[in-house]
């Protein structure tokens, strides 16, 4: 799509350009979406600094935060009993959600490292955990049976679920105590609801992280630590104070105002901006 509207000349507003993704395909994408592009919206200044870095017009990339976060703000979310009705599932003392893809620059081991999560959830037998299940991308299927095998075992206190759409989604990160596996939810929008999160493997490696986000190495141990450490009252009671860089999810009313006001005629025109000039053109 967006080689096709720039072919037409049709103007591109890019949306989370500017961020780093070293064990997925989507960087690529990404980067080369950022250079179809004529105006920016980034997550955070770090990204928009990465993003002129790629040569493009300082006045031309706004830092206006994860756009994700504005559903997290004004999405009606579910009470627990409500919640626990829509799943059929009640939660326990500790709640525990999952989800697990491969990384699509690892397909080969993902079955493996899928393995080395559940050994180490076995870790936590008083934890009611509900997982979701992985994406599209090349080996999500390879992962399925593992996923159903092991909620088979401990049908009293586990779930999966294909999707739980938005809302039901929401709903348990906000009642869950700690968010596991490689997904981007956990990274953005599970530290807004004050959740732990164990990021596991490369799949997130370069974005930035909420002290809430506690990294891992796809192995058992590493795993098993990285939540022991989660679940820890005193780092618990920590998390409501750990903000979130990703914003405050007001991202759509400031990527609104901007657009009200380009100049789409002007938009037609790309011209490079030379690293030399960074120094005197960006505060």
């Amino acid at each position: 799509a967006a080689s096709a509207a720039f072919t037409l000349r049709i103007p591109i507003a890019h949306i989370h350009g500017g961020e780093v993704t070293e064990g997925a395909l989507d960087e690529g994408f990404r980067h080369a979406i950022t250079k179809l592009s004529a105006v920016h919206f980034t997550a955070a200044e770090t990204y928009r600094q990465r993003v002129i870095q790629m040569g493009e017009q300082p006045d031309r990339v706004f830092n206006v935060g994860a756009p994700g976060l504005d559903h997290v703000c004004r999405t009606p979310l579910l009470d627990r009993a409500d919640l626990e009705a829509a799943l059929d599932f009640r939660l326990g003392a500790l709640n525990f959600l999952v989800t697990f893809h491969p990384a699509t620059l690892d397909i080969e081991d993902a079955v493996s490292q899928c393995r080395q999560m559940l050994a180490a959830l076995d870790a936590f037998p008083e934890a009611h955990i509900v997982f979701t299940l992985p994406n599209a991308d090349p080996g999500g299927r390879a992962i399925i049976p593992e996923l159903e095998a092991y909620v088979a075992r401990h049908p009293d206190r586990c779930r999966l679920y294909a999707s739980l759409g938005q809302m039901r989604y929401l709903s348990l990160m906000r009642q869950a105590q700690v968010v596991i596996g490689n997904s981007s939810s956990g990274i953005i929008e599970a530290p807004t609801f004050g959740a732990a999160t164990v990021n596991i493997g490369d799949r997130q490696k370069g974005r930035l992280r909420a002290r809430s986000v506690i990294d891992c190495a796809p192995e058992r141990l590493s795993i098993e630590h990285a939540i022991t450490r989660a679940v820890e009252p005193a780092f618990q009671s920590l998390l409501p104070t750990m903000e979130n860089p990703y914003g405050a999810g007001d991202a759509s009313g400031r990527m609104l105002a901007v657009l009200r006001s380009v100049n789409l005629v002007e938009l037609g025109r790309k011209p490079f901006f030379d690293l030399p000039d960074l120094a005197r053109r960006v505060s």
